[in-house]
């Protein structure tokens, strides 16, 4: 083998030499697969023994700031002799199963495999059941999963966590995504509903699995199990710690003293090295010697409700590096493959249980078969949430021999009754005449015609795909489970079983929830006419006050869609500008790292602008330095100057593609404004007949003043007032003024200090205001500024932020603001309440990652036509109230995750609650419901704030496969008059009912825009309450929504100004009968 060297690291030399005598290295490949024990890899020159439990070892950060020269080197490396030599990496150990077993082995040698238990099966007896799953970032792109986990350590577990809302994949027209694949490809490996692939199957009934055989393998190398030395880095020192892989819990440790030092794999969200963990090591001052050894782990913490940490490691050497990062990446994607495939619950899933309990029988020699007692405790692992009772007698229809155990076709037999949805097979016979040969063609496209409403004529080749292709699941699941087909191999072409029909019914690409549908003709209106997608204090991961400020926050938001970024910039030590919460404990992140953030993972999620509302608290030199960080980061993606130079309105999402906007405030435009202030004071001598004002105050009042002769103006005004009588008002706090250079980015969100809706900069096409929440609320409370507000939101670009006294970082209800035209509605994305959920509804209705929805045309400016008649009757339209009549079926609930909170011995009895939102003023008869039970108070007001509610029946000791709508009981109608119906959402929520007096406890839910959803039979999603996707987890629902009506208009209530204008006209004596064209309009 040809040596290979390294980059010259911390070491100084490369890993081709170990104290001059080592002739070879083994690559990092090698290591992870090569079973094959070759010379030690590891460079050597400060032996550290490996131990178990090593003290601690501090070394501090000037240690490493001072170690710039390659030639220093690592005291930490590891010796041969002390660490095992080579045994230390290559020699592995069985690992145990699910009680502590070890796994059977093959007869053949197999010296440096490990089998991984499944994630099932690495819960020890004691635990509760499931895994919550979290993956990398480049797992994730090829998994689309995510997840987190709910376990406390090793004693408490959670369901299985998917990815979060906004992650998922887009899909595409009419709900039904089109597949890249041919139809008539090769059927033994076929991609699935879910998207994952099936195992190619062979016509014959499947046999018990050999518990040996192993459906996947993952090498954990040794030396990981006992432990490596690793440099941890921290803001205030560096150590280090031996750092362990669990293979048992899946978890990394380093301080058995302490039980917070762990992070699990399942809550891994990304692994970071290289380039994408520099701004960390540049943070800490750490030398770019050490960038080839640095990883970077971010994940969820788990204890404190999924906060975003990070821990920073140094590998002594490349071989360890490797070892660590690629090991842990395996074990992702390992847990993330098993758990995708655990959806499917085909012959997979029941033959990869099966094995891992038969395996933990310790290798006894008794009959494979699995009593009651250890069928119950994997039924619970697996989020089987239902009372004994019921799995007792679905144990006992399997036993058909009363023996009081299952072998494996009885155990098949008992997997398969408890997948069983009676519900379906409602559906199923109300769309399919002959139910044992399946549904034709015929009858799958009437069923998406007629209940689903879905458009067949448009897209009639893709449907018959989509029929195709679960024509040929039909086959693939019949010889999965052994059975012969009752049709010919072409008869059966056309036919779809009802395993097929229950797989389309719950894939969320072919059978999605939201319609999907979006075309560039939607992106190519101007920027002011679209709500954008926008978070506050976006730097923030926790609370206002004592929060953490990290480049993950902005990273997270991105990759949810996010279009509009906050920067709080502050000046900062060396000349280097940082971000934090002015004024109170929150900790700084670099500007630099920040715009490093953006720059990488602005278009990722969406190739539509990203808007930076930079808030500038820098003096002007590190506002220089600001302008270039952002110029020299962001390159030609920066909008510098205007696209079209003449041009008076702004360009459209589509004219910005991959463009990066800066809301900034213009130095040109501070001084105006103080040049003004002046003039203003000048107009106010001369009222008084003081004279002439000084020259100083003629040339502040011409605007070539500078902040210094604003002082002396108001001298010159303070002495003229001394002498004539004249009371000069007490200058108000200076602005801080804006580098010319930072201003200038300003080009299509030039930030300007609201005054009145009616001063000239009022006017100009590229501003933007930032309102306060309840400055914002004022306005909307008086009749007058809240006409004045609207009618400047339909020309022009508005933000809306959470009040300060939100500490706890809560937010506001957005169709507050939504309703009066606001653009960007910034809302606290660290907390996902009731405003989050809606705002993600709101962005989730077309391509789910775009960031930009048009507004309703009552938001608009619409354009004239030459018919007048027609316009005032169309404005009369959009202006009046409709009538919005809809109705929700909850059918039944899949696999519903235990709450965290809830004891192991209490009954969980769920039910949904389905809330409706409005953005209309609060009022008695505008919203009326039928079905159901009553939430809440049926007569009371509803609108803003006060959500009409509607719960279903409880359904007692079964959150596994509960069914609320029995003869009906699950139906409710909605009938809602509102002005914008565009603006009305639902949520589903679900509850487990109280016990002991308690309060019901909500623990998951789903919320949707209506005119988003699609209707008929949908399988919703469920999140928990981090915005976090339970993986098997949904509410199926059937929805009806009837076409909007338009309701009879009433007298408007008259503002202030139009009661002037009826008294000027009654003065003048003018009529004040309608026009010609009001009473057509009317007949």
């Amino acid at each position: 083998m040809a040596t290979q060297a390294l980059p010259a690291g911390p070491t100084g030399s490369s890993t081709s030499r170990n104290n001059g005598s080592l002739d070879s290295t083994l690559p990092a490949s090698d290591l992870l697969s090569s079973p094959d024990i070759i010379s030690s890899p590891f460079p050597t020159t400060s032996p550290i023994p490996i131990q178990d439990h090593p003290q601690p070892s501090n070394t501090t950060m000037r240690d490493l700031q001072r170690a710039r020269a390659p030639s220093l080197s690592l005291p930490w490396n590891i010796s041969p002799k002390d660490s095992g030599s080579s045994k230390s990496l290559s020699k592995q150990s069985p690992i145990l199963g699910p009680e502590g077993a070890t796994r059977r082995q093959n007869s053949a040698p197999q010296l440096a495999t490990i089998t991984l238990p499944s994630p099932a099966s690495s819960i020890n007896e004691g635990q509760k059941a499931g895994i919550m799953r979290r993956i990398s970032q480049r797992a994730a792109n090829t998994l689309q999963r995510q997840s987190r986990s709910k376990s406390r350590d090793e004693e408490k577990g959670g369901p299985v966590i998917m990815r979060h809302r906004s992650d998922s994949g887009s899909v595409k027209d009419l709900g039904l995504q089109h597949h890249s694949r041919s139809d008539d490809e090769d059927e033994g490996v076929v991609q699935d509903t879910d998207g994952t692939k099936d195992q190619p199957t062979k016509i014959k009934p499947t046999p018990a699995p050999a518990p040996a055989a192993s459906s996947a393998v993952v090498v954990i190398p040794g030396a990981l199990q006992r432990g490596t030395l690793l440099t941890r880095v921290t803001r205030k020192k560096t150590s280090k710690r031996t750092f362990k892989l669990d293979v048992q819990s899946a978890k990394v440790t380093w301080d058995p003293s302490k039980p917070s030092s762990r992070f699990f794999v399942d809550d891994v969200k990304e692994i970071r090295v290289g380039a994408d963990a520099r701004n960390y090591r540049e943070e800490f001052s750490v030398a770019e010697s050490y960038e080839p050894f640095w990883f970077t782990v971010v994940y969820a913490e788990h204890e404190e409700d999924g906060k975003l940490k990070a821990i920073h490691l140094i590998a002594p050497d490349k071989e360890h590096f490797v070892l660590w990062t690629s090991t842990l990446e395996k074990v992702l994607k390992y847990r993330t493959e098993f758990m995708s495939g655990l959806a499917v619950q085909g012959d997979k899933f029941v033959s990869e249980h099966w094995k891992n309990e038969i395996a933990s029988k310790n290798g006894s020699d008794e009959e494979e078969m699995l009593s009651f007692d250890r069928v119950e405790r994997l039924c619970r692992r697996l989020h089987v949430n239902c009372s004994r009772r019921y799995l007792k007698q679905k144990f006992t229809e399997a036993d058909v021999e009363n023996l009081g155990h299952l072998n494996f076709v009885q155990f098949q037999k008992f997997v398969a009754l408890l997948k069983e949805r009676p519900e379906i097979l409602e559906i199923w016979k109300s769309a399919v005449k002959d139910q044992e040969l399946g549904m034709t063609r015929d009858e799958f496209w009437l069923f998406l015609r007629d209940i689903q409403k879905v458009d067949v004529e448009a897209d009639a080749h893709h449907i018959d795909r989509v029929f195709r292709k679960f024509c040929r699941k039909s086959r693939r699941i019949e010889r999965g489970n052994g059975i012969p087909s009752a049709v010919s191999a072409k008869d059966a072409e056309s036919r779809m079983s009802m395993e097929a029909f229950l797989a389309f019914l719950r894939s969320q690409a072919f059978n999605p929830p939201l319609l999907t549908t979006v075309t560039e003709q939607d992106l190519d209106h101007p920027l002011n006419e679209y709500f954008i997608s926008s978070s506050h204090n976006t730097y923030l991961l926790g609370r206002q006050v004592v929060g953490e400020s990290s480049i993950e926050a902005y990273i997270k938001v991105l990759q949810r869609g996010c279009r509009c970024v906050e920067v709080d910039c502050w000046d900062g030590d060396e000349g280097r500008p940082v971000v934090y919460h002015g004024r109170t404990f929150t900790t700084k992140v670099l500007f630099s790292d920040v715009i490093a953030a953006i720059s990488k993972y602005a278009f990722l999620a969406s190739p539509y602008p990203v808007i930076i509302s930079l808030e500038v608290h820098c003096g002007l030199e590190q506002q220089t330095k600001m302008a270039e960080i952002i110029r020299s980061t962001f390159g030609e993606h920066l909008v510098s100057e205007p696209l079209l130079p003449n041009s008076l309105i702004l360009p459209s999402p589509k004219d910005l593609k991959h463009k990066i906007l800066i809301k900034v405030k213009s130095s040109e435009a501070q001084e105006v404004a103080i040049a003004l202030a002046d003039l203003e004071a000048v107009k106010d001598a001369a009222a008084a007949n003081i004279g002439q004002p000084s020259r100083t105050s003629t040339m502040a009042a011409s605007g070539s003043g500078s902040s210094e002769s604003t002082s002396d103006s108001l001298e010159s005004d303070s002495h003229a007032s001394a002498s004539g009588d004249v009371k000069v008002k007490k200058k108000k706090k200076k602005p801080k003024k804006i580098a010319p250079a930072l201003g200038q980015l300003g080009v299509y969100a030039r930030g300007q200090k609201f005054s009145n809706f009616a001063l000239p900069e009022s006017k100009t096409y590229n501003h933007i205001f930032s309102l306060g929440e309840r400055t914002a609320i004022k306005f909307c409370k008086d009749p007058d500024k809240k006409v004045a507000l609207e009618k400047h939101n339909v020309r022009y670009l508005m933000r809306v932020y959470p009040s300060g006294y939100r500490v706890n970082s809560s937010n506001f209800d957005p169709n507050t603001f939504w309703r009066r035209g606001v653009q960007m509605v910034a809302l606290n994305w660290q907390t996902y309440d009731l405003g989050l959920q809606m705002n993600e509804a709101m962005f989730a209705s077309l391509h789910d990652h775009t960031g930009y929805v048009l507004k309703p045309k009552e938001l608009r400016n619409i354009k004239p036509t030459n018919d007048p008649v027609a316009d005032a009757a169309a404005a009369r339209l959009r202006k009046g109230k409709k009538l919005v009549k809809f109705s929700f079926d909850v059918i039944s609930a899949q696999q519903l995750p235990r709450p965290k909170e809830q004891k192991a011995d209490e009954s969980f009895d769920p039910f949904v609650e389905v809330e409706v939102f409005s953005a209309d003023d609060k009022a008695k008869g505008v919203s009326t419901v039928e079905g159901g039970i009553e939430a809440g108070d049926s007569k009371a007001a509803s609108g803003l704030g006060a959500p009409t509610r509607r719960r279903t029946v409880v359904v007692k000791e079964n959150g596994f496969s509960p069914i609320f709508s029995k003869n009906g009981s699950g139906k409710m109608s909605f009938s809602i008059q509102t002005k914008f119906p565009s603006l009305v959402f639902v949520r589903f929520s679900l509850y487990n009912e109280a016990h002991s007096g308690d309060r019901s406890s909500m623990f998951a839910s789903y919320t949707a825009k209506l005119i988003s959803l699609q209707q008929g039979y949908r399988h919703l999603p469920l999140y928990d309450h981090q915005g976090e996707q339970f993986l098997f987890s949904t509410i199926l629902v059937k929805i009806q929504v009837d076409p909007i009506q338009a309701v009879d208009s009433q007298p408007e209530k008259s503002t202030t100004l139009d009661s002037i204008r009826t008294g000027v006209k009654s003065v003048l004596g003018l009529s004040s009968g309608k026009s010609s064209s009001e009473k057509h309009i009317e007949r």
